[in-house]
């Protein structure tokens, strides 16, 4: 049986309230979710309120197939005209007889608690969506289910030098005068103003303290009792970065950024699954196509940049070879290895070409170091300096 969705959009809660938390509001990104979790089709798309606040989203709506009833308001009473209209039209549709098993309630406002025990009570199923700031906690408790818009909107991912930005931003925003203030204060504004990107980036992982110590330069750490507290480092000491960030830096350079390396394993490892199942794929269309698998499969921090990343990575290696097109992008892509562990030859090469780069600079080559370049953490260094022996790179 065919799941039909009626979709009812309440533009004051919803859009507005997205643009209150300042968060951009794609219409898109709900109905593809609506679609993947329902795997139902949608029938009815409408909307409702005063869209003179939130011009710029008519246009995004009507392409997206909805309907708007536009409801200027005319008293102090007119805010609650939109919410009698989505009821009204909501009810009517039970009473028309449409047979929609799915009903949408894009709000988070607690006046729509007796619609969605109607519909429950007539053995519909109701998904709300909302804004987090916005949403009733009455409300949520009572949909079947309920999506966060925050939750959908996938996370930037932090380069070195927005992570750099993002502590001298925070730090700034929250000292007033020269008082100290709670480290872990500090780690929740880096993490507001990143939308979340920090909180879900390899950054994060470990002590937070550590992660400071790589900023020396713009953060003094303070230790009182079991508190660790941070201040603004007012006159810029002459501090050089951490030999690991300058690694990174310079393989960036050379276009071999460091995706982390859980990341870095499971793109290798899709990319070989691709290459033995279709032997010849294009460069863009591969990576469409992985970026396709892992938005199916709820992995959508995979973005096509770490994608492109990683294929970059193992041409260098050798793990895939490419063959000539009119640019990379239209370039044959077949596998480069032939071995009974192919991800394990994949890792090896690629943890190679990374060290080839790395002895070839200027800078000391200092085991630990390239292993936190790597792989975040210094446990590494002996795997890595025996990459080093075995394939006779001198430093």
């Amino acid at each position: 049986m065919t799941n039909d969705i009626a979709i009812f959009l309440d533009l004051d809660n919803l859009v507005i309230g997205a643009k209150q938390a300042n968060l951009t509001f794609n219409i898109n990104l709900i109905l593809d979710h609506i679609k993947k979790i329902t795997n139902g089709r949608i029938v009815m798309r409408r909307s409702y309120g005063d869209w003179r606040q939130s011009r710029d989203q008519l246009k995004d709506l009507t392409t997206a197939g909805f309907t708007t009833q536009s409801t200027v308001p005319i008293n102090n009473f007119s805010k609650n005209l939109a919410d009698m209209q989505i009821v009204v039209d909501a009810m009517d549709t039970i009473v028309d007889g449409h047979k929609y098993s799915t009903y949408v309630l894009m709000t988070g406002d607690r006046d729509f608690t007796p619609l969605v025990q109607s519909l429950r009570k007539r053995g519909k199923q109701v998904i709300g969506v909302g804004v987090k700031h916005t949403a009733s906690s009455s409300f949520v408790g009572l949909c079947d289910k309920y999506i966060f818009y925050e939750d959908l909107i996938p996370a930037p991912t932090l380069s070195e030098a927005d992570v750099e930005k993002l502590v001298e931003r925070a730090i700034n925003e929250l000292q007033q005068d020269n008082q100290l203030i709670r480290a872990s204060l500090l780690k929740q504004r880096m993490d507001e103003l990143s939308r979340g990107a920090f909180s879900n980036s390899s950054y994060a992982e470990g002590s937070f303290r550590k992660f400071l110590a790589n900023y020396a330069y713009l953060v003094e750490i303070r230790q009182e009792d079991t508190t660790t507290y941070v201040q603004k480092v007012t006159t810029p000491k002459p501090v050089e970065r951490p030999l690991h960030l300058r690694y990174r830096s310079s393989l960036k350079k050379n276009k071999l950024r460091v995706v982390p390396a859980r990341q870095r394993y499971a793109i290798l490892k899709d990319i070989i699954t691709f290459l033995r199942r279709d032997q010849v794929h294009y460069w863009r269309p591969l990576i469409d196509d992985l970026a396709q698998h892992y938005q199916q499969t709820n992995q959508e921090e995979l973005s096509k940049n770490l994608i492109n990343a990683v294929m970059l990575l193992a041409r260098r290696a050798q793990v895939v070879h490419t063959h000539k097109g009119k640019s990379l992008s239209a370039a044959t892509v077949t596998l480069g290895i032939n071995s009974d562990k192919l991800l394990q030859e994949a890792i090896l090469r690629c943890d190679q070409a990374y060290l080839q780069e790395l002895i070839n600079l200027p800078e000391p080559f200092d085991p630990e170091e390239a292993a936190i370049a790597l792989y975040d953490t210094p446990q590494y260094a002996p795997y890595l300096k025996a990459i080093v022996n075995k394939m006779n790179i001198q430093p």
